[in-house]
């Protein structure tokens, strides 16, 4: 599947993009300020949990419902969800800074126990506080380029928000003397610069994710009452998510209160050596999930389970890849992780390394559970999604307790590695559980469906093979054919899809793979076509007429559409068969 590896390596670049925010950032400010200004950056860590926590419940949650809208060729409610999602994005900065403000006290008291730390700390919290506004509606508008069909330019508005960051960094502390806070002021001109490059890119690229276009099919969401009632379906859709990062801020703020206790100053600057290695861990892993979840809403809308089974297949076969070598490298390397952020006391790096090597045992297991939780929140499968992100961000906390009780400190990094297995054997139980009740209606214990409403689907890929076209014609034909379809009304399958993909070879302005999607039903056989390359409608002209050889087509099919769907022309036809 070529879209998927045109969307990966963006994915996994705006993950690395993302996790300079934490690892290099985090890296400068202990260089800089040193070892006690990282343990403050790292008790900050729940705060920025929470903002992310915002950010990918519009974000992801909206995101996921524009793509399977998308799919379902749905654009006009599609545009709507993108609205709503930044209007509710943008009110939730406010309101958070506003409250955050309020509350600046005891959150200091919660998160920082440390007094000598605290007032660094109080500054550090006080602007990241000024950044949650700028940060939730940038990261909530970045996640719907996308399925808009713009993955590039949400990875260039990252690195260069990021790549501004950095070079902030030093200039706020180096340059102005700041503390801590220097840090949270680079982040705020990072993606205020970020945004604005975001909207020049989008005006020179012509990427509408507002979707001004009312398209055939539009469903009936309009009005305040059915806008309410969607940003209800946002909300809903991106809980999983934005749970994973509330619990995040959960566990990190526990545990470090029991590095605290096991481990003193030393223990705190230790974890957060740890905590580290999940940011260059998230660069592949999360990059995986975020590549494969608009592919997963866009095919699911379309009924595409084949597709389906296919970018699920290989995400996975990708989770494994990366986390071995992942694991291969901070089991060989903890002393050069440590010295990249400038730890040269004996003992922290003693009990550093130790914890690094055990942290590193976490990725494979939880690599594959967040894929499995993102796959279901695409199959609407939203409580399951929902106890997923519960497992893995509150198992820590029973583990750590009993762990901690027999290791002590090695207790804390052990919890999360137990922690991940534990929840990876529970899906999986679960996920045979179901498969067993209902063998078939799923495909293994991926859980992925069969597609049991249609009387089956076949797929091809045209390449620039002169006989691809011809071959397809005559699968399809033989395809339908053996699904109980008479022979004529199979011919016609055939000879519509051997005269729209020679009509599209001969008019498109990009060269590349055609793929075919049939899908047959008692009712009607519903064909897909999809190529990536520049927008391509065949079924208007330059002037927006109805091509001659368009018009033969539409006499032959019940109906024909057309849409840009995620960088891909998406052509439908429908066949009804009466």
């Amino acid at each position: 599947m070529k879209k998927y590896k045109q969307y990966l390596m963006p994915s996994i670049l705006t993950s690395l993009a993302l996790a300079l925010n934490e690892f290099v950032d985090c890296m400068l400010v202990s260089n800089l300020l040193g070892s006690d200004a990282l343990a403050v950056a790292n008790l900050g860590c729940p705060v920025i949990l929470l903002i992310a926590a915002f950010s990918v419940l519009f974000g992801a949650g909206g995101s996921i419902l524009y793509a399977i809208l998308l799919g379902k060729w749905d654009r006009s409610t599609a545009g709507r969800v993108f609205r709503i999602a930044l209007i509710l994005a943008a009110v939730t900065g406010v309101l958070f800074f506003g409250i955050g403000i309020l509350l600046k006290g005891p959150v200091s008291d919660i998160l920082c126990a440390d007094e000598a730390l605290r007032p660094t700390f109080q500054s550090y919290y006080r602007v990241l506080l000024y950044s949650a506004p700028v940060l939730m509606l940038t990261l909530t508008f970045v996640s719907f380029l996308p399925p808009a069909g713009a993955p590039v330019i949400a990875t260039i508005v990252n690195i260069v928000a990021n790549g501004v960051n950095l070079v902030m960094d030093i200039v706020y502390i180096k340059v102005f003397g700041m503390d801590v806070e220097g840090a949270g002021y680079a982040t705020i001109t990072g993606y205020l610069v970020g945004f604005i490059v975001m909207i020049v890119l989008m005006r020179i690229r012509k990427v509408n994710p507002m979707c001004d276009v009312k398209a055939e099919g539009a469903s009936e969401w309009e009005g305040p009452k059915e806008s309410l009632r969607l940003a209800g379906r946002i909300v809903v859709q991106g809980t999983p998510v934005a749970i994973l990062q509330v619990c995040f801020a959960i566990k990190y703020a526990f545990s470090n209160s029991l590095a605290a206790v096991y481990g003193g100053r030393d223990g705190v600057v230790a974890f957060s050596l740890c905590l580290q290695t999940f940011s260059i861990a998230s660069v592949f892993l999360l990059g995986v999930a975020d590549t494969a979840q608009p592919l997963l809403a866009m095919l699911y809308g379309q009924k595409d389970y084949k597709g389906e089974r296919e970018v699920l297949r290989r995400s996975f076969l990708l989770q494994l890849i990366f986390a071995i070598g992942l694991v291969l490298l901070f089991e060989l390397a903890p002393r050069a992780i440590a010295g990249m952020y400038g730890v040269t006391d004996p003992e922290v790096l003693r009990i550093g390394k130790v914890g690094i090597r055990i942290f590193a045992l976490t990725y494979l297991p939880r690599g594959i559970g967040i894929q499995f939780m993102r796959f279901f929140q695409v199959e609407q499968r939203r409580a399951y999604a929902f106890i997923i992100s519960l497992m893995d961000g509150l198992l820590v906390l029973p583990a750590g307790i009993i762990l901690c009780g027999a290791f002590e400190l090695n207790g804390v990094y052990a919890a999360y590695p137990v922690a991940a297995f534990v929840m990876l054997a529970v899906i999986l139980v679960v996920n045979f559980k179901i498969y067993r009740k209902n063998p078939e209606a799923y495909v293994g214990l991926s859980l992925v469906r069969e597609d049991i409403q249609s009387l089956g689907t076949n797929s091809f890929t045209i390449t620039d093979a002169a006989e691809d076209i011809s071959r397809a014609s005559e699968q399809m034909i033989d395809f339908c054919t053996e699904k109980g379809m008479p022979p004529k009304q199979a011919f016609r399958v055939g000879l519509l899809i051997e005269e729209m993909a020679v009509y599209t070879k001969q008019h498109r302005t990009d060269e590349g793979d055609i793929d075919i999607t049939l899908r047959l039903t008692e009712d009607e056989v519903t064909i897909n076509f999809r190529s990536i390359g520049k927008p391509f409608d065949p079924t208007k002209n330059k002037e927006g007429d109805i091509p001659e050889n368009m018009m033969m087509l539409q006499t032959m099919a019940s109906g024909i559409t057309y849409d840009y769907i995620m960088g891909m022309n998406s052509t439908r036809i429908l066949i009804e068969r009466s």
